[in-house]
C-alpha cells in the first residue's frame, strides 16, 4: 500500500504533484538538488492553498495539516524508504537514466519508481533498472498538475499488474483521472492530440484563413466548449457516425499533414517574444509578470475544475445546523 510518496524535481510539475498529494493527506517528500528550487516551491504552497479555499475546493484537512504532510530534501538517499517515487526532472535522457539507476540501488524492494515524462521513452529511461524492473511505470501529469485531472499511465512489459493497479487506485483516491496508454508511442495520447490540433491551427493562421484571435475563439467557443463536457467519441456518437465518416473522408486529405515549420512562431522566437514569460507572444501580457498571469490562469482553471467535478467542491452547510 502506498503511504509515503517522493517527488524528484521541484519545478512546476514537481510542485503541482506534491501539492495534489499533500492536499489529500499523503505524506510527501520533495527532493531537488537546488535549495533555491525548493525555496521557490515552498513559497507557492500558501498561495495555492488560499486560492483553493477561496474558490470553494473541499480541503478536508487544515492548512497546518497540509503543510505537515510535506518535507523537503536535497539528498536523493532520503527517498530510500518511500513507497512510490515520481521523477519529474528536466527532459534529459542520460540524467534520467542515471537517477533511475541510483534509485534502483538505494530504494527498498517495495518502492515503485515512475517517471512523469511524455517526450522520452520509458523503456530507455529504465534501461539500467534491475531490482525494481517489475515496479517501474510512467505517470504523466498535465500542467498545472494540481488542477488538471488527467494522468496518463504506461507500463513496461515487466511491470507487475498489481503495481499498475496499485498506482492507478492511489492516484484516483487522490482525485486524479487516469487512462492507460497501451503502447509506448511518442507523446503518449493527449499530447499527440494537442499537437495535431496545434499543427492545423497554426496552418490556418499562417495561411491567412483566420486571425490568431478568431482561431482561439473558434476553438474556445466551438469544439473546446463541447470538449469541456464530453469526449470526442461521444461527440461523434451524437453527431452520427455515418455523418462523421463522410466528413472525415471529405476533409482528411485537405487538412494539414506536412512536417513544416511555422514562420509565425519562428519570427516571434527570433524577436524574443516567447509568450507569457517574456511579456509577449501571440498576445501581449503587460504588467503582471509570469507569476501573476499563471495565478490568474490557475484560478480560472480551478473554477472550471469545480464546475466539471462538483464532488470536489465544498458543500454549503445545511441550514440550522
Amino acid at each position: 500500500m502506498i503511504k509515503q510518496v517522493g517527488i524528484l524535481g521541484a519545478g512546476t510539475m514537481g510542485f503541482g504533484i506534491v501539492f495534489q498529494f499533500a492536499l489529500n493527506g499523503t505524506k510527501t517528500m520533495l527532493c531537488d538538488l537546488s535549495e533555491e528550487a525548493l525555496d521557490i516551491a515552498k513559497g507557492k504552497f500558501g498561495i495555492y492553498l488560499k486560492i483553493f479555499r477561496e474558490e470553494g475546493y473541499n480541503i478536508p484537512i487544515s492548512v497546518e495539516e497540509v503543510m505537515s504532510n510535506i518535507t523537503f530534501t536535497t539528498k536523493l538517499n532520503d527517498l530510500a524508504d518511500r513507497d512510490f517515487i515520481i521523477e519529474s526532472i528536466s527532459e534529459n535522457l542520460a540524467l534520467k537514466q542515471r537517477i533511475f539507476q541510483e534509485l534502483d540501488v538505494i530504494c527498498g524492494e517495495q518502492t515503485i519508481l515512475a517517471s512523469n515524462t511524455s517526450s522520452l521513452r520509458l523503456s530507455e529511461i529504465t534501461v539500467n533498472v534491475e531490482k525494481h524492473k517489475d515496479r517501474v511505470m510512467l505517470t504523466h501529469f498535465f500542467n498545472p498538475a494540481h488542477i488538471v485531472p488527467l494522468v496518463e499511465l504506461l507500463r513496461t512489459e515487466e511491470t507487475d499488474d498489481k503495481v499498475f493497479n496499485e498506482v492507478k487506485d492511489f492516484l484516483e483516491v487522490n482525485n486524479k483521472v487516469t487512462i492507460e496508454v497501451k503502447k509506448e508511442v511518442a507523446g503518449l495520447v493527449a499530447n499527440r492530440i494537442q499537437i495535431a490540433l496545434a499543427r492545423e491551427a497554426l496552418s490556418l493562421v499562417e495561411d491567412g484563413v483566420v486571425s490568431e484571435k478568431d482561431l482561439d475563439t473558434a476553438i474556445f467557443a466551438g469544439p473546446g466548449f463541447r470538449f469541456s463536457s464530453s469526449g470526442l467519441m461521444k461527440i461523434m456518437d451524437f453527431g452520427g457516425l455515418d455523418i462523421w465518416n463522410i466528413t472525415i473522408r471529405e476533409l482528411q486529405s485537405k487538412i494539414e499533414s506536412s512536417d513544416r515549420s511555422y514562420k509565425i512562431i519562428d519570427d516571434r522566437i527570433e524577436a524574443g517574444a516567447f509568450g507569457v514569460k517574456s511579456g509577449q507572444g501571440f498576445y501581449n501580457y503587460p504588467g503582471k509578470g509570469l507569476d501573476g498571469y499563471v495565478i490568474e490562469r490557475d484560478t480560472d482553471l480551478i473554477k472550471h475544475l469545480l464546475s466539471t467535478y462538483p464532488s470536489l467542491k465544498k458543500q454549503k452547510e445545511e441550514a440550522n445546523k
